[in-house]
């Protein structure tokens, strides 16, 4: 408890400063929840039905997702940590670590006295946590997991030595736990260990980062497909991993480019990241939200904004929210449907969708087959083809519902 409170209020000294100055209106934000009778928000989550659940210090709100209302004030002091994908039940903080009704708001279950943040498995049933086990002056980390339904606990049987865990989540597959924490060595120096469990056998895979010098974890989230699991380190850092090779594949160091200083960060489906960046690098310089394809490092978005922390992607609404004391809420598909980058090699093609055909035009491409794929805003691919370019057009009949999708084209050893 003592160090939630430490994380709340470096947050509020850190963000006051950027508050000076109101960001222009953007077209693409749909609401903004007013706190105007408390401090502003620490923390929220998305619930499955689009709603969210917001917090400041020790009291929990739920705001309809659709306007960003306040619909109800959970009755007792709580801090909530997770809710699980079915939308029933939420990880919380009241004089436990508990287990609490989303419908009820009743408290069913009390397990644990560990100061950890329990997360959920896919099961929506199964609770995972770190375990801090100290003897004298050593301590090791144990996974552990209780399951609601039988009240049953699990412990790794393979402890981390001589660390501690600040942050945890699972990856959405159920495969995968990433922990961030502090490593001390036999000769008492601190540093910032990055590590990547097995969720099934609670077991370390790998230590993906251990540098020199402990800074705080501020947020570990995985993409949508489980393939990347991002750390944000305090202050302005972000690290982003493979799970298939656990290799290190994007980092964003404040300290070493201003550029990419990283305050709050997301996963969006199709490998599209988004974050709050301070361009000067400093608490009353400028903040910007921005979405950036991984893929190929192009921003997509870049908007001058207040200070942003925490933000999410919900994938009911597919909107954006951000948390800047009050909660802002974007308009995804309207974001990207809008975002105009110029490629550093012009699309060697134009396409149309008309009455109900995609026609590939114009195009110079280098091989006589090249492929296809069609994909909407949450990944799903609609329609993989191999297509000859022997012709002067190429017209594909294909029948979409109103959206935004993903036309990705191969042409040898070229993407577009």
């Amino acid at each position: 408890m003592k160090r939630a409170f430490v994380l709340f209020a470096v947050a509020i000294l850190y963000c006051v400063p950027s508050l000076a100055q109101e960001p222009e209106p953007d077209p693409n934000l749909l609401w903004v929840s007013d706190p105007s009778w408390v401090d502003g928000f620490h923390r929220f989550l998305v619930h499955p039905n689009g709603n969210i659940l917001a917090g400041i210090g020790s009291t929990e709100f739920e705001l309809d997702g659709n306007t960003g209302l306040i619909i109800r004030e959970f009755p007792y002091p709580a801090v909530f940590y997770d809710i699980s994908p079915d939308g029933k039940y939420i990880s919380a903080l009241t004089d436990q670590r508990c287990v609490i009704d989303y419908e009820t708001e009743e408290v069913i279950v009390r397990f644990t006295n560990s100061n950890t943040t329990p997360k959920f498995m896919p099961d929506s049933k199964t609770l995972i946590y770190d375990v801090l086990q100290e003897a004298g002056e050593d301590f090791n980390t144990k996974l552990a997991t209780y399951n609601i339904e039988t009240g049953g606990y699990r412990f790794s049987s393979n402890p981390l030595v001589q660390t501690s865990v600040w942050h945890i989540n699972v990856s959405p597959n159920g495969r995968f736990v990433a922990t961030g924490g502090k490593y001390i060595d036999i000769n008492a120096n601190e540093y910032t260990r990055l590590v990547l469990w097995d969720a099934l056998t609670l077991t370390p895979i790998k230590i993906l980062s251990e540098n020199k010098g402990f800074r705080e974890i501020r947020s570990i989230k995985f993409s949508p497909d489980s393939k990347l699991v991002g750390f944000q380190v305090y202050l302005d850092n972000l690290y982003i991993y493979k799970t298939d090779d656990y290799s290190l594949y994007k980092r964003y160091e404040g300290y070493v480019d201003v550029e990419h200083s990283v305050f709050g960060f997301c996963f969006f489906p199709n490998n599209l990241l988004g974050y709050g960046n301070s361009i000067g690098g400093g608490s009353t310089d400028p903040f910007y939200i921005k979405i950036e394809d991984l893929n190929t490092s192009k921003l997509l978005y870049n908007n001058r904004t207040l200070w942003s922390n925490g933000m999410e992607y919900n994938p009911l609404s597919k909107t954006w929210l951000v948390q800047s004391l009050s909660i802002y809420c974007y308009d995804f598909e309207k974001i990207l449907s809008g975002a105009s980058i110029e490629p550093e090699i012009p699309n060697p093609f134009s396409v149309d969708y008309v009455n109900n055909s995609l026609s590939i035009r114009n195009y110079t491409f280098v091989t006589n087959t090249i492929n296809c794929t069609i994909s909407d805003i949450s990944g799903r691919v609609v329609r993989n083809l191999n297509l000859n370019t022997i012709t002067n057009e190429i017209r594909i009949p294909l029948k979409l519902l109103s959206g935004t999708y993903f036309l990705h084209i191969k042409d040898g050893n070229k993407e577009y």
